[in-house]
């Protein structure tokens, strides 16, 4: 069969189609075109091939490291220490820690401080009074001490200085936040006050003697109840009425004693 009767789509003339067709899938041509595709194939291989070794080998330096990390950070875990008789909690230390007054101090000042007083706490000039070497920080600290409870509202003189503003309370802290931002603002020598510690006990007592008192103070009332603000504040000066009570009842008992 020529090449033209190959290439041509339609039967030759007096042919049928069916007799045509069958012409052609018979031509010897087919078959060369699907052994050339057969030939093409690739050859059959097995599905899985052998993972590398760089691959192993990481994950045997994996495990080797998982190894130490877990001896070296389980907390001291041992699988076999398991005690089915110990009771939850026997393990906590519940022992009161040491609180480093100063640095707590320091912690609540920037917190609530800082933005009237400013960081060097000498305040602004004329709004808000300065912290620095003046008498109101160095005079009784229950008197600081009702002031940071309820806050204080002006007129007010700090070392010669006129203020009129007000002060806001800070009763939401707790007595140790209280003691350690007074007793910041006395000790630490950026503040230039030479004044004693505030204890939280301290602050306790007069929690529960003015908690409840919602006005601010004023410096009228405070000079009332502890004299005028000198800041030459001291515990024996503060302490001065009790022991002239003792000494007073001392000298009533020695004089009955001399009159019996």
């Amino acid at each position: 069969m020529s090449d033209s009767q190959n290439n041509n789509p339609y039967p030759p003339d007096g042919k049928s189609r069916d007799t045509y067709e069958k012409t052609r899938f018979e031509d010897k041509h087919l078959h060369e075109v699907h052994s050339s595709l057969l030939r093409e194939k690739e050859e059959p291989s097995e599905n899985f091939s052998p993972m590398p070794l760089i691959f192993v080998g990481l994950f045997m330096v994996l495990a080797f490291w998982s190894g130490i990390y877990l001896v070296w950070y389980s907390g001291d875990f041992g699988p076999f220490h398991y005690d089915e008789t110990a009771k939850p909690g026997e393990a906590i230390d519940d022992t009161p820690r040491e609180v480093d007054m100063l640095a707590l101090g320091r912690r609540v000042y920037s917190q609530n401080c800082v933005a009237c007083h400013q960081s060097n706490g000498r305040g602004i000039s004329g709004v808000y009074p300065s912290l620095v070497n003046v008498d109101w920080v160095q005079d009784n600290p229950e008197m600081l001490v009702k002031v940071m409870l309820s806050g204080l509202a002006g007129p007010i003189e700090v070392n010669g200085s006129p203020y009129n503003n007000a002060m806001t309370p800070f009763g939401r802290l707790s007595d140790q936040q209280i003691a350690a931002v007074l007793t910041f603002i006395r000790t630490d020598d950026s503040f230039e006050n030479d004044s004693y510690e505030v204890t939280p006990e301290l602050v306790a007592e007069v929690r529960e003697q003015y908690g409840s008192r919602t006005d601010p103070w004023t410096q009228p009332e405070l000079e009332e109840i502890h004299g005028p603000i000198t800041g030459g504040w001291s515990p024996s000066n503060g302490n001065s009425s009790s022991n002239d009570e003792n000494d007073d009842s001392g000298d009533g008992e020695a004089a009955e004693t001399e009159e019996s």
